[in-house]
């Protein structure tokens, strides 16, 4: 029901505001003076600013989903099933947004109009699959299939996350290691070295010469780290930044194994659960594509849709030298064949993400005894090209 605002006299000869909703403003008036409120003013009222902008954690999404799922499951109706969850949910986003939504569908509107309000938490593609559930009376099953990809979403980014806390910790150590031993210990042996007059290595004479160029240069090197970091801030929403941005990221070895691997379950995913809402093939490949993450996919993504828009099959309108893994287009070609997209995006999926679990964990034992290795390489360098003068100097004591 729509929300109204208005301004009332208690009994008391106070006045103060109330928000409530209702079917119309002659309904809540006469609601009001049952309870002895005298309204003075009643319009409608627009939702809090900032309400649109509302989003929940990827967890409590899915729960939400869910329990939407097994109320409509159970034969409660749409807008008793959100009232009970508005009414149940803890103060915060999730009560605003599931309040705003009962109101809009208890008012006549479509649940995935009413979704569409959260754009940041119902995406295009997201509504897309609860409006198809709508449309095809199977909107428990669009909700589960839902929920069930989102989880397997967040399972890949938590896996990612935990993943990289170590090599980022060990790279961060490393680095403020470096920066400690060129700004602070190095030039005190300097100095040492300099009052001695001794005939120093090239070793010691380029970390000397290194460690000056950052005692001094700092500040332009500083300068521009967050040069570099600000235009690619900039310049990430150029097509042409992106697009060769994504092409080396896809030629980065072992990497670009892992991020090629992770876009094609992307696509999978979201194409998949598309298809099986009943969307139309070309819709879904068009949404599909824009939600795989890489720009290059992406845009192969496109130039296969613009086959099959003229009649051919999705695995031969792929272009010659695309960049998906070898599984994928025989996957789509059998899933085609027999008519079962749906369970070819399925297993392609399934398989991509395994694949992208299993390749990250290979880049990450790569990347734990390098970045070892490196600082091992980096702390050597530096304790001989101190040790190497001293060596020198004692060597010359001996003979004396």
């Amino acid at each position: 029901m729509p929300l109204y605002a208005a301004t009332v006299v208690g009994p008391q000869g106070r006045r103060f505001a109330v928000t409530e909703d209702a079917r119309d403003a002659a309904s809540l008036r006469e609601a009001l003076r049952r309870r002895n409120l005298w309204p003075l003013h009643i319009a409608a009222a627009q939702p809090p600013a900032g309400l649109s902008r509302a989003r929940l954690s990827s967890r409590d999404f899915v729960a939400l989903l869910h329990q939407l799922e097994l109320q409509l499951r159970a034969g409660v109706t749409a807008d008793v099933a959100l009232a009970q969850l508005a009414g149940d949910a803890p103060t915060g986003d999730a009560q605003r947004m599931l309040a705003h939504i009962h109101r809009e569908v208890a008012a006549g509107r479509p649940i995935h109009e009413a979704c569409r309000f959260f754009a940041r938490q119902f995406p295009p593609h997201i509504a897309a699959v609860i409006a198809a559930g709508e449309a095809s009376a199977q909107l428990p099953v669009a909700l589960h299939s839902l929920a069930e990809h989102l989880a397997g979403a967040e399972e890949l980014r938590r896996t990612a996350r935990r993943a990289l806390i170590y090599p980022t910790v060990v790279l961060t150590a490393t680095t403020g290691l470096i920066v400690f031993l060129l700004g602070g210990v190095v030039p005190q042996f300097a100095a040492i070295f300099s009052t001695l007059h001794l005939d120093l290595p090239v070793l010691t004479r380029v970390l000397i010469a290194a460690s000056e160029w950052l005692r001094h240069s700092w500040p332009l090197l500083a300068s521009g780290t967050f040069a570099v970091v600000g235009a690619a801030w900039f310049l990430r929403g150029s097509r042409r930044f992106r697009f060769t941005r994504d092409a080396l990221l896809l030629r980065t070895p072992v990497w670009g194994e892992v991020i090629r691997c992770v876009a094609t379950a992307r696509f999978a995913a979201h194409a998949r659960l598309l298809v099986e809402a009943g969307i139309p093939l070309l819709d879904a490949l068009e949404q599909g594509a824009d939600l795989t993450g890489n720009a290059v996919l992406a845009r192969q993504i496109h130039v296969a849709r613009d086959g099959v828009a003229v009649g051919r099959p999705l695995h031969a309108a792929l272009p010659a030298s695309h960049g998906f893994p070898a599984f994928f287009i025989a996957a789509l070609k059998s899933g085609e064949t027999t008519g079962q997209l749906g369970a070819a995006l399925r297993h392609i999926e399934t398989y991509a993400s395994a694949q992208a679990r299993d390749r990250l964990a290979t880049a990450l034992a790569l990347l734990e005894p390098t970045i070892l290795a490196t600082l091992t390489a980096v702390v050597g360098v530096i304790a001989l090209s101190f040790f190497l003068p001293l060596f020198a100097l004692l060597g010359g004591v001996s003979a004396r």
